[in-house]
């Protein structure tokens, strides 16, 4: 009889696998099929996927560990009730349908203890919907599988799954912190129990940043508008819909901006911090970047630490393990005093054995740097408030100190006529720049970190390179001492100043002077530039603080033969003004001290 193809190749499979002395191979080749049509391969690979080991486990009930029903599930009670944002509320609705279900698998699971607890914690949420109390208060006398297949009403809830309703943002928030931590057992039950139905957030052709490919809508249409955090704000707001496309138009908006940017700047507010009483100790003052941290040197050795907002400073908790062994330097729970316990609004950092003269926070506000005469530089962890790290390598004084943008470095300058670059892991330098004739002042890293630039008592400003440790820019130009820099945010200039009474800007590109701005008249202690490069700030020992607007002037000189770039005079009663700061917001803070009143 002749055989068919498919027989032919079985047959001759079988006689290769006998010969290699494989047992049994007609029984595994009987029934095989070798050909599959591309639905049965499809089907085929479906079954493997859904039934694979993975799966299994995955699938799997919690038996080993039944506490995580009650952790996973307490942490995302915790996490929605204690945040403000708007979704939070939205995704609270899975709570209902998440407690049912962990607590019919712990009964089918045969965890009563873990039941029990489980119910008791969380059940009283529940009872303020008559319908969910029904479900709740049926769940008290649940004990075992056979008591879930009486209770017709719990059946339901397994045999169909539960609907829940979320906004497009609602489900992405859901998502990332489900991603966020160990959160097994509320996705098998989100993915087993319930099907979320999603809807798209709804979006309008008015954006402020457009997007290519937005449907056009007909005129004087309106919409609702979808905030910043995506939260739907202001119920039938009209907004429009299509922007104007006629050249006159546009030319009228071109012009409009070009006025804005051209035109003189408005003045920004200024914040002024005083310090009183300091009896003349007082050396250096600055804010954190985040607004929430006043640190001030003083010639006492000290540091002083205040907070700005509400929330009082409090150090976190002692993390050593004194159960066995006491030492010293261990603060025992016994211990603690008072202030560590609630908290105090001003911390004091001891550790330098002279004056400090100058601090820095980091650019996350997580530490401080302080620099002294002592000739060290010491690292406060502002989470512990202790000093975590003491760098020596200065041989005199050390006057100034400055962190790069993202952290990673930081340089000092010294009465030893050099200046030097370290990082948080090391004690000792990484770079020495020497090339100054006289003491170095004043330091500052350009924005991009490949830059360091110095200021001098020898009156010259140097760029320095900060991997090759080489001047590649030298400015001369200054009568004195130079006691502050400051480079712009777009990286295009150099701001010094010190005791000549003047502020020059220097262009990097070209290495040559760009503006040089009078008006104060007495000794320049701090200047700072606004975050959009266009102004620069000055105090002095005068008492002043003023505000240059270095794009162009605007006028004529004004009274006191200040430069016509002068946008901006502010006095008030202070003794000396230490620094200022341009802060993210265009808010100006300045530090100083005020003066005191005599007695008549």
């Amino acid at each position: 009889m002749k055989r068919v193809r498919t027989e032919q190749i079985q047959y001759a499979v079988a006689q290769y696998l006998k010969r290699r002395q494989y047992v049994d191979t007609d029984g595994s080749l009987k029934g095989a099929k070798l050909f599959q049509s591309a639905e049965e391969m499809a089907a085929s690979l479906t079954v493997q996927t859904e039934c694979g080991c993975a799966n299994i486990i995955s699938a799997a009930p919690c038996q080993s560990d039944p506490q995580q029903y009650e952790t996973q599930f307490s942490r995302l009670r915790s996490f929605l009730s204690e945040t403000e944002i708007s979704w939070a509320k939205e995704v609270s609705c899975l709570l209902y349908p998440l407690f049912v279900h962990f607590h019919l698998d712990m009964v089918r699971c045969g965890l009563k203890g873990a039941v029990d607890g489980f119910y008791s914690r969380f059940h009283g949420a529940f009872l303020q919907d008559s319908e969910q109390r029904a479900i709740i208060e049926q769940l008290r006398h649940i004990l075992t599988a056979q008591d879930i297949a009486a209770n017709p009403k719990l059946s339901a809830f397994l045999e169909h799954k539960y609907v829940v309703h979320l906004t497009e943002p609602a489900y992405n928030y859901l998502l990332r912190y489900l991603q966020s931590e160990d959160n097994s057992a509320l996705c098998r039950a989100i993915s087993t129990h319930l099907q979320l139905e999603v809807t798209a957030s709804r979006r309008t052709d008015y954006q402020l940043y457009g997007a290519a490919g937005i449907a056009a809508t007909a005129p004087n249409a309106t919409s609702s508008w979808t905030g910043v955090d995506g939260a739907e704000s202001g119920e039938g707001m009209e907004v429009p819909t299509e922007i104007p496309q006629n050249e006159a138009a546009l030319e009228a908006l071109q012009d409009c901006i070009k006025k804005v940017r051209e035109g003189p700047p408005s003045l920004t507010t200024v914040c002024f911090y005083a310090f009183h009483h300091t009896e003349q100790m007082l050396n250096t003052a600055e804010v954190s970047a985040d607004s929430r941290l006043l640190a001030a040197g003083f010639d006492t050795s000290t540091v002083k630490l205040w907070s700005l907002r509400a929330r009082k400073l409090k150090a976190k908790p002692h993390q050593a393990d004194v159960s066995h062994i006491h030492l010293a330097c261990d603060v025992l729970e016994e211990d603690v005093d008072e202030e560590d316990s609630l908290g105090s609004e001003i911390k004091t950092l001891r550790g330098h054995s002279g004056p400090v003269f100058r601090t820095a926070f980091l650019t996350d506000s997580s530490g401080l740097l302080s620099c002294s005469e002592d000739a060290t530089i010491r690292y406060w962890d502002l989470g512990s408030f202790t000093n975590t790290a003491l760098y020596h390598g200065h041989t005199y004084p050390v006057w100034d100190v400055d962190v790069s943008p993202c952290s990673l470095y930081f340089a000092s300058c010294s009465h030893d006529r050099t200046a030097r670059l370290w990082t948080f892991s090391r004690i000792y330098p990484l770079r020495l720049y020497a090339g100054h004739l006289s003491d170095v002042d004043c330091i500052k890293f350009h924005p991009n970190s490949n830059y360091l630039a110095t200021g001098s008592t020898d009156k010259t400003v140097r760029l320095w390179s900060t991997q090759q440790g080489t001047t590649v820019r030298l400015f001369t130009g200054h009568r004195s001492p130079v006691l502050s820099l400051a480079f712009s945010p777009n990286g295009k200039y150099l701001a010094s100043a010190g005791e000549d009474q003047r502020v020059k800007l220097w262009d990097l590109a070209s290495g040559t002077l760009f503006k040089d701005l009078r008006g104060h008249t007495d000794s320049i202690t701090s200047l700072s530039f606004s975050p959009d490069s266009s102004l620069v700030a000055s105090s002095s020992m005068d008492n002043s603080v003023r505000v240059w607007d270095i794009r162009n002037s605007h006028g004529g000189t004004p009274a006191d033969g200040s430069s016509s770039e002068l946008v901006g005079l502010y006095t008030g009663n202070a003794s000396n003004v230490l620094n200022v700061q341009f802060m993210a917001c265009n808010l100006l803070l300045v530090t100083g001290t005020a003066q005191e009143k005599t007695e008549q």
